[in-house]
């Protein structure tokens, strides 16, 4: 089992070689390439689940690094092409293969009778692929690399519907809001990798870079600009404020591909690159400072724009969105454990809630709440896994949601505790929004599930093919949260699995008094780890945040319980009974108008970025082009075609040619002189030979 690890690039090929296969082959195939799609990842979440095994009986364990080094530059700098494989790769294979998995069953019935269902495929597998890539990198380059890919699948599959100048829209959107961000991820990484360069020569290798920044090799504005330029990539891919305009519009491609997007792919990548590089952030307070107040904007301010949506996909999308700043969030708070244990349950209930508004949406054929209600009865299997979903979603005690978000807000006042003022607001910050996503997921579910249909299409359950996967992960969504939960045993858990072994030492992270007292810190404001422990040194002593034995917090249990009951009983109040004539969501003056506005990001957006684009910018770009750029060539084609005519005239006309020429008239005058002594007169040829005679034997005679 252990050499399974070593083959864990395997899992990664797969996904690459089923969408070649499918490409090149698949319309030949009977279910038309959905069968190699299946197999490849069937295969890939059967590896993967035997490599999260092995790595969590060895917990905690050394990184499996593999890699292919060359250099063709020469002067000491290595190009790797390599995987690593520890706990927190482990996760995010098992992760990405197992709703990557359910969405390629799903799809083979939701997707059935599309005209382009096995380039659908193809794309999907892809997709897949290209997450991968990122999650197995052992260097920045490479995780760019899958990075990148992922950004273009996402820009195919959001704009698969491409008939429709809508869809093409959001494609766009998507494509060039996280272009942005893109920008500056990459010269993040070639900041903090040129901080590298003189310490090794590999120096995009993420194990030496983190070792580097523990061990103090890296200065301080090396790590602080690399780190707010990175963080300004996972912005933008993970959906922060404000650039997270473009998730909600990307619910124009076809909903398994929103869950996949939202649960284990595209979204996922920034949270899990804070994650790989968390060792390094970690020696800022400035740069946790920044992270944990764009989670805490986001959290909040995301799921707040639920409230007042119709659309059922872009409900779960602002959700999306909201979650996000959680994790996030949690990153800023030294909850690296809690951010990546919500990252993975997440994923579950997500991409349950998703496949599960797509089995609602194929019933009534209307994306629309206010177009369903009375589902329940038609839709029995649909019903029970959609309100696990959304009971993992609110964190509703037990369930998986329940124990993650939890251990955010833990680590929020654990880190409160040691003078951080970014504690206590994503403790009371996140307590706030969890009682918003309550609202809007019993809003969301009374309105579907409750009162008198209203769809113009009788609704009927789903096959078998699309009930199985949310069958599987409603399992999933309760199941997984046992991992990391008081009911877990201590040694090993899902804290020990993942844990960073870079912070395993006594390193001291450098946060000084006066880069803390913005962040609220009293005290001596000295971040520390001990063994396993990230602490922070206060008043209070030092305090527990990265790692740590789950425990029952009665205190919070209360105040969560507290939370849903009330947000539960407001919207069974307001939509118990079906679709009010008027909804109160609606209702709120300025509140709903900024809503539905969306704070206005999207105006300004289209005013201000996208105007001055196509109008000003667009018309210079045209005046630059047919002015400047088109005067040019056809200036250097003027010029081309005089200096050809001057050669032509020149040196083709009066050199070449009359060289070829005076030759011809040469040979035509010497071969007139010439001919006159081929007259054909035998005895004048004798006369001639015997004259050469009489001059040979004269010279000859006059040599001796």
């Amino acid at each position: 089992m252990e050499a399974l690890l070593e083959y864990a690039y395997v899992v990664v090929l797969l996904p690459l070689i089923s969408a070649a296969a499918i490409a090149a082959f698949g319309k030949q195939l009977p279910w038309k390439g959905a069968e190699l799609g299946i197999a490849a990842l069937g295969i890939g979440w059967l590896m993967s689940v035997g490599i999260a095994w092995q790595t969590f009986m060895n917990s905690p364990m050394e990184p499996v690094e593999e890699f292919f080094r060359w250099s063709p530059l020469g002067g000491g700098f290595v190009f790797e092409l390599g995987m690593l494989v520890d706990g927190l790769t482990a996760m995010m294979l098992l992760l990405v293969t197992t709703v990557s998995l359910m969405v390629h069953i799903y799809s083979r019935e939701y997707m059935k009778g599309e005209v382009r269902f096995t380039y659908f495929y193809a794309m999907l597998s892809l997709f897949t692929f290209s997450m991968l890539v990122l999650v197995i990198a052992n260097n920045l380059l490479q995780a760019v690399i899958g990075w990148e890919l992922v950004g273009l699948c996402s820009f195919l599959l959001i704009g698969f519907y491409w008939e429709e100048k809508s869809n093409q829209d959001a494609a766009n959107k998507a494509f060039l809001t996280t272009k942005f961000g893109d920008v500056g991820l990459i010269v993040g990484v070639i900041v903090l990798s040129a901080g590298m360069f003189g310490l090794t020569d590999t120096p995009f290798n993420i194990i030496e870079i983190n070792q580097a920044a523990t061990d103090g090799l890296l200065s301080t504005s090396t790590i602080v600009l690399g780190m707010l330029l990175i963080f300004l990539g996972c912005i933008s891919k993970s959906g922060q404020m404000p650039l997270h305009v473009w998730l909600p519009d990307a619910m124009a491609g076809p909903t398994p591909v929103s869950a996949l997007i939202h649960a284990a792919t595209m979204v996922t990548a920034g949270v899990f690159l804070l994650a790989r590089l968390f060792p390094v952030l970690a020696q800022s307070a400035l740069v946790m400072g920044v992270i944990a107040i764009v989670g805490v904007i986001t959290l909040f301010f995301g799921g707040l724009l639920a409230l007042v949506q119709d659309d059922l996909k872009k409900i779960l999308a602002y959700s999306t969105i909201s979650q996000l700043g959680y994790m996030v969030a949690a990153i800023g708070v030294g909850g690296y454990t809690a951010s990546i244990f919500h990252l993975f349950t997440h994923g579950f209930f997500k991409a349950l809630l998703f496949l599960g508004a797509g089995s609602l949406i194929h019933a009534v054929h209307s994306n629309n709440i206010s177009d369903m209600g009375g589902m329940r009865k038609a839709m029995p299997h649909t019903f029970w896994t959609f309100i696990i979903g959304s009971l993992a979603l609110a964190g509703f005690p037990l369930t998986a949601g329940f124990f993650s978000k939890d251990e955010i807000l833990i680590a929020g006042e654990i880190w409160a505790g040691g003078g951080f003022l970014t504690g206590n607001l994503v403790y009371w910050i996140g307590l706030a929004a969890a009682g918003v996503t309550t609202f809007y997921m019993a809003r969301a579910c009374f309105l579907v599930f409750a009162g008198e249909n209203r769809s113009h299409h009788p609704p009927h359950e789903s096959g078998k093919q699309m009930v199985g996967p949310l069958m599987l992960l409603a399992v999933l969504s309760v199941a997984s949260g046992y991992l990391l939960s008081p009911f877990s045993p201590d040694q090993p858990n899902f804290e020990t699995w993942t844990q960073t072994p870079i912070l395993d030492g006594d390193a001291v992270y450098p946060f000084t008094v006066d880069e803390t007292v913005a962040f609220g810190v009293q005290g001596d404001g000295v971040i520390a780890s001990s063994g396993s422990v990230l602490a922070a040194e206060a008043g209070d002593g030092p305090v527990s945040v990265l790692h740590g034995v789950p425990s029952w917090h009665p205190d919070l249990l209360a105040i969560v319980l507290v939370i849903f009951s009330l947000a539960v009983f407001l919207a069974w109040r307001f939509y118990g009974k079906g679709l009010p004539e008027k909804d109160p969501m609606l209702q709120m003056g300025p509140v709903t108008r900024a809503l539905v506005a969306k704070y206005g990001f999207d105006d300004f957006g289209y005013r201000y970025i996208v105007v001055p684009v196509r109008d000003v910018l667009s018309r210079w770009a045209t005046t630059s082009s047919n002015t400047y750029i088109d005067g040019a060539v056809a200036g250097v084609g003027k010029a081309t075609k005089s200096a050809a005519m001057a050669t032509y005239r020149t040196i083709d006309q009066k050199v070449i040619d009359g060289a070829v020429n005076g030759s011809a008239l040469s040979a035509a005058w010497w071969s007139d002189r010439l001919k006159r002594i081929q007259s054909g007169d035998v005895q004048r040829y004798a006369g001639a030979i015997v004259a050469g005679v009489i001059v040979l034997v004269l010279a000859f005679a006059a040599a001796r």
